[in-house]
């Protein structure tokens, strides 16, 4: 998998093949071809290996969901300081998500993933409700694809102009978190 993400990153989905990711790792490509069989079911299981690593690498340690679900955010956003792979990385993954209305394997997986890490931001939204740092009258799962949607299409923009809109979309969703889902009274703490 490792070895997958260091070509996808260094070739882009399109570009990727069996022999590429091989070289990025101590393995020939008939072992690859050997277990995985296609590049797709390679792919897919790549979707499905990024998921696992997802709670412990994109969610901050932190029993406070304020500063959990703004770490996420900044996470998804900004990356994790890896170097220039988070740029390179979402291009390519924007690539295979590209390929989901034509692939249905790439789709299934591709939706698991999202309903997964949507149903963990409503998660952190919930449990800051039962804190009582987020408004009652808030629609945890509404609100955690809006949040998602703008991620995913900071990327998608970013990836495809030449603009850097991640900044401000991080201050769009500074109001949505102030203004939509903190109590009036914790306003001030942040």
């Amino acid at each position: 998998m490792k070895a997958t993400f260091q070509a996808l990153c260094k070739h882009g989905y399109a570009d990727v093949t069996m022999e590429k990711i091989a070289a990025e790792s101590d393995k020939c490509k008939s072992t690859f071809h050997y277990h995985y069989g296609t590049k797709e079911n390679l792919m897919v299981d790549f979707i499905r290996f990024l998921l696992e690593g997802f709670e412990e690498k994109m969610i901050p340690d932190t029993d406070d969901p304020v500063d959990k679900l703004n770490g996420l955010i900044d996470n998804m956003l900004f990356g994790i300081k890896d170097g220039d792979t988070h740029e390179r990385f979402h291009t390519a993954l924007l690539e295979l998500r590209s390929q989901a209305p034509y692939n249905e394997k790439y789709r299934e997986q591709i939706t698991k993933n999202d309903e997964f890490i949507r149903k963990t931001v409503k998660e952190i939204i919930e449990e800051g409700i039962e804190e009582g740092k987020f408004r009652e009258k808030i629609d945890p799962d509404r609100t955690a694809t809006i949040i998602l949607s703008a991620i995913d299409g900071a990327r998608a923009r970013q990836i495809s102009t030449d603009r850097d809109v991640s900044e401000n979309v991080r201050g769009a969703l500074d109001i949505i978190i102030k203004n939509d889902l903190m109590k009036e009274g914790d306003l001030d703490k942040e």
